[in-house]
């Protein structure tokens, strides 16, 4: 037997699998985990990439500095300090804001906050960001989003991203782009752009002619950010690079560098089994998911388990409302947020059985086709 252990949650799921039955553990190798993140932080902030040091802009009246918190709270935590270490010795940290944007995640934010609060200075103001939170309208995307982005963050003189460069199954790489959309948007603007879903090309690693990753492009230039912290991480969340200057520098720079070190090759299997990657990407059905889009288009017959704790429900009304449609082309019609990955969903189960090993309550996963 070969001993397996899939992130779940907050902690891990164990399978057991014969091994004459086992094609393969499938996970990306990227490079090697930097230790000290604060102070590669500092460095990485006075040596940017096509904009001032973080030094200079810090004699700004207000500096807010939004965070995408899906990132590792620890991780975060650790960014945040480094950015705030530079400030302090230059003008201190009155009129410095944290906001921390959660997108649709409600439940569960405020453990996630208490932890920053605990952890940073006591003269930064935290907040936290959701989808329901007070907005700023900044105008339309050329594909008709409108952008509301967190008032907050819009309020600094100088405004300031922490965000994650990674595989994202919508917007094909995160970074600077998807710390404003989703993160740190509001419900109106995410449900308009995940509307794209079925526009264009989506998917993880996806760059080319990508709807959802041009239109959060658009409402990052709206939003005026001046400088952006990325942060380079392995399937884990350990930070393996770290750069900091114009978000569309930094981002490319790290396009160039690592989007062929993501990629896998997933040999053809009759079982496969599933892991969104644990507890920030695992806590409601909705991300969760969007983790199928990684398996490309399984045969007839397959049967596909995917292990998710959702602890925090459904994660969007569409899952509620459209549970029982299953014409794809009247998903696209219907749409409201969560028909999107219910579209994702119903396409695959035309070829293969979804179990789901999960909290969720079998009241709400059965409608969707789901065994739990």
């Amino acid at each position: 037997m070969v001993e397996c252990w899939l992130p779940y949650g907050d902690t891990e799921v164990h399978v057991s699998i014969p091994l004459r039955d086992l094609v393969g553990v499938v996970e990306p190798k990227i490079g090697e985990v930097i230790r000290d993140v604060e102070t590669a932080v500092r460095e990485a902030a006075e040596n940017p990439i096509n904009c001032e040091a973080l030094s200079e802009m810090a004699e700004a009246s207000s500096i807010s500095i939004g965070v995408d918190g899906s990132l590792p709270t620890e991780t975060a935590i650790s960014a945040i300090s480094g950015l705030l270490g530079v400030i302090e010795e230059r003008r201190g940290l009155e009129d410095v804001s944290i906001i921390i944007g959660f997108g649709l995640r409600t439940r569960g934010v405020g453990r996630i906050l208490k932890l920053f609060r605990e952890s940073l200075p006591r003269e930064v103001e935290i907040r936290g960001h959701t989808a329901k939170s007070e907005t700023e309208e900044l105008g339309k995307t050329r594909r008709g989003t409108t952008v509301r982005v967190s008032k907050h963050l819009h309020e600094g003189e100088v405004r300031i991203l922490i965000g994650e460069f990674h595989p994202d199954p919508l917007a094909g790489f995160k970074g600077p782009h998807t710390a404003i959309l989703p993160q740190l948007s509001g419900f109106e603007t995410i449900e308009a752009d995940r509307r794209l879903y079925h526009q264009g090309s989506t998917g993880l690693g996806v760059v080319d002619d990508n709807p959802i990753l041009r239109d959060s492009w658009e409402a990052l230039k709206l939003a005026g950010v001046d400088a952006s912290l990325l942060l380079v991480t392995d399937h884990g969340g350990g930070v393996i690079d770290i750069l900091y200057g114009e978000a569309e520098a930094v981002w490319g720079e790290a396009l160039a560098e690592y989007r062929d070190l993501y990629s896998v090759e997933v040999e053809p299997a009759d079982i496969y089994i599933l892991s969104p990657g644990g507890g920030r990407f695992d806590f409601d059905l909705y991300h969760s998911l969007w983790a199928l889009k990684a398996l490309g288009k399984p045969k007839r017959g397959d049967r596909i388990i995917l292990v998710s704790e959702c602890g925090e429900g459904l994660g969007a009304q569409g899952l509620l409302k459209l549970a029982g449609v299953e014409k794809l082309g009247e998903l696209k019609r219907r749409y409201m947020l969560g028909g999107d990955v219910l579209h994702l969903l119903r396409s695959l189960q035309r070829a293969a059985d979804i179990l789901l090993v999960s909290t969720l309550p079998t009241h709400l996963a059965e409608p969707l086709g789901l065994e739990v």
